[in-house]
């Protein structure tokens, strides 16, 4: 009986441990079948309302513990707040992980293109090579809760970033939506602007959940918020020469 009760000890670790990395594993493999069926759903059609996806090829990993994609070619279109908007990565990456919470981090590297329609109507492009470009979300059962970007040596021919920054949060109770961006080591047209920092806070944020949750188009959310009485309040500008209330308006 001794000999028995040793040898249990000796081996049902490693048994034990032997299950969970099959549970992994199997669990790793079902997840991805998932993913890519969901991506091949996705591929050339509408995300969300009004937005969609495309890209020329994409490569699924991270085994065991998280799901990674890597694109080439993605590229996004569709109507925004005031017009139509798209952008286009060679390259661009995503990472989750397979437990835990609803966070998802992004890469993007090589050319980026990206065309938009400001407050007042008017188109505007940009073309840059980023030093670095990375980016991270987080859901809960509304949607999205927050989102961060951070792009370092942004650069062209008509303009020069050292330091983007983005960030969008939404209030516990769902009343506010924060919205902050800065850029560091300005440089646009031949002019040196420095440094650039906006606070805005977009109230009655709950008439834009249905577009944090994927289940409405922009222009419809932001008519909808408009309706409602929502208005952006500008808490901090520091914007030299520039129309700060112009920076975030093409978001809603």
């Amino acid at each position: 009986m001794f000999k028995y009760s040793s040898r249990f000890w000796l081996y049902a670790p490693t048994a034990l441990f032997l299950l969970l990395a099959i549970a992994v594993m199997v669990h790793w493999w079902i997840a991805a079948g998932v993913f890519e069926k969901k991506l091949a759903a996705l591929k050339g059609r509408q995300a969300i309302p009004g937005i969609t996806l495309d890209w020329s090829s994409v490569e699924v990993g991270g085994f065991p513990f998280r799901m990674d994609a890597d694109f080439t070619n993605l590229r996004i279109q569709g109507a925004g707040a005031h017009g139509p908007f798209a952008w286009s990565s060679e390259k661009f990456a995503l990472h989750a992980l397979t437990y835990g919470r609803s966070q998802i981090v992004y890469e993007a590297a090589g050319r980026q293109q990206a065309n938009w329609t400001d407050g007042r109507g008017k188109s505007h492009a940009a073309s840059f090579l980023p030093g670095s470009m990375h980016a991270s979300s987080i859901q809960d059962k509304q949607g999205l809760r927050r989102f961060d970007l951070d792009i370092v040596d942004v650069g062209d021919t008509a303009f020069a970033i050292g330091r983007l920054q983005f960030h969008m949060r939404r209030d516990p109770d769902g009343s506010d939506l924060d919205l902050m961006l800065r850029a560091d080591g300005l440089k646009t047209l031949g002019l040196s602007v420095g440094k650039l920092q906006i606070y805005t806070t977009l109230s009655r944020a709950e008439t834009l959940i249905p577009l944090l949750s994927g289940d409405a188009s922009w222009p419809e959310a932001t008519a909808r918020w408009r309706a409602e009485g929502g208005r952006a309040k500008l808490s901090q500008a520091i914007a030299p020469g520039l129309a700060a209330e112009l920076l975030l308006s093409p978001l809603y």
